[in-house]
């Protein structure tokens, strides 16, 4: 086994060296290529226990481009989970782009194994789409749901003790629409941690909308704290809050030679982009398609080209024209396309990226050679934060004390009771 070590920031070519955000910084080994083979392991649930033995001989930090499940070997063959069987419990890389909240640490693993003593470790989730519950009767800024823990942060083979996207709201409505007391919107100026991740002040992360670059003349529109105090302005400048997606896609890339990567990469060729009606020919392909929880991506359909989830193929949940995050792409998503067809905006560099509990991430490269402090206007949907083990969800703002309301999140449950109903993919070297 190789061991990692921790960078503050990325300095190891991505190209040599795999790397994962920890809250140590990113922990960072070596790539070792080796031909693999598949291993099944079957383990039976029992309702109650949420730590299997595993065998020992298997590999879970080497490099294999033939297996399927490691986005043409940028990610380790480690174990990959299925339960209840057909069911991946795990998603990697651009399989993100397939979800509407595109949460790493709520779907990258909902398990952990531990290397030294080969013992594999469950976070199944569990959503709920809707749950009725009831505000506190002190001043309503609290509410209890009734299963627990909700579910935390998992990433990088670790659970840690923090808030994600898995409450995504709270409301007075069963349909949830109207207010969401559970989150708020935040849009800030932001240096960028390097050309690719920014690190946001204001955490849980429920969802991205938008990361843009910011112009000199946009700084006018920040105050000195990095919040934005003339959201007309930007818009005017062509940033479309309103529909912040509808500037992710149909720009143009161009190929720039990077030191840092030792090979070409691609950079946008211009900083803005016209939506015409070949963007709408694709979204309709894609209309009427349900978002299937673990039935997209790399994990969902069982190899790792994401193109055509992406470019709007037919038959594909897209979520790239799923502007409202309900699901599914429906005329309410048209509509909105329609609006906008002719018009010229500055690209959204958030197209093609995903999101942590405290970093956004860009889907093309700020910049050639992983420099940071880019200046990036950045927009997202923060969280009040929850107690995972009790259950309990903070509000920003309250309909009031002892109100109905209505709660959509996700928490860890174990393994139902059933003979050989969990399925863990292993990979043995080939000598």
């Amino acid at each position: 086994m190789t061991l990692p070590s921790y960078e503050s920031n990325i300095i190891s070519n991505p190209i040599t060296h795999y790397g994962t955000w920890t809250p140590e910084g990113w922990r960072i080994h070596r790539k070792q290529w080796m031909k693999t083979e598949p291993m099944e392991v079957l383990l039976s649930g029992d309702g109650h226990r949420t730590r299997f033995d595993l065998p020992s001989d298997f590999v879970d930090d080497i490099h294999d481009k033939q297996d399927p499940y490691t986005d043409g070997g940028i990610y380790p063959a480690e174990p990959r989970v299925e339960y209840p069987l057909g069911r991946p419990r795990w998603a990697i890389s651009h399989t993100f782009l397939a979800y509407p909240f595109a949460d790493k640490t709520l779907y990258e693993m909902e398990y952990i194994h531990d290397r030294s003593h080969r013992v594999l470790e469950t976070f199944f989730r569990k959503h709920v789409p809707m749950e009725e519950a009831v505000t506190d009767s002190r001043d309503g800024l609290t509410v209890h749901v009734k299963h627990r823990p909700i579910s935390r942060v998992v990433v990088g083979n670790k659970a840690y003790p923090f808030c994600n996207s898995a409450v995504r709201g709270v409301w007075t409505s069963p349909n949830m629409r109207g207010t969401n007391y559970y989150t708020r919107d935040c849009l800030m100026c932001l240096p960028s941690a390097n050309a690719v991740y920014i690190r946001a002040p204001h955490v849980p992360v429920v969802n991205c909308f938008g990361l843009w670059k910011a112009r000199t003349t946009d700084r006018a529109h920040f105050d000195a704290e990095g919040n934005c105090v003339e959201r007309e302005a930007l818009e005017a400048a062509g940033i479309p809050l309103r529909s912040p997606g509808i500037s992710s896609f149909g720009y143009r890339l161009c190929s720039v030679f990077s030191r840092f990567y030792d090979a070409e990469l691609a950079l946008l060729a211009e900083d803005t982009v016209m939506v015409d009606r070949s963007v709408l020919v694709k979204l309709q392909k894609a209309k009427g398609v349900p978002f299937q929880e673990h039935q997209v991506g790399y994990a969902g359909w069982g190899n790792w080209d994401h193109m055509d989830q992406i470019g709007g193929k037919a038959g594909f949940y897209a979520a790239t024209f799923d502007f409202n995050h309900n699901g599914i792409v429906d005329d309410q998503d048209e509509e909105a396309l329609r609006l906008h067809l002719g018009r010229r905006y500055r690209v959204n560099y958030y197209s093609g990226a995903y999101y942590g509990w405290d970093w956004l991430s860009a889907g093309t490269s700020l910049n050639s050679e992983m420099e940071g402090l880019e200046s990036v206007i950045c927009y997202w949907s923060q969280g009040a934060g929850y107690e995972a083990d009790t259950g309990m969800i903070r509000l920003f703002n309250t309909p009031g004390p002892g109100r109905k309301v209505f709660v959509e999140y996700h928490y860890d449950h174990p393994a139902e009771a059933g003979r050989d109903n969990i399925r863990v993919i292993l990979r043995r070297a080939v000598v």
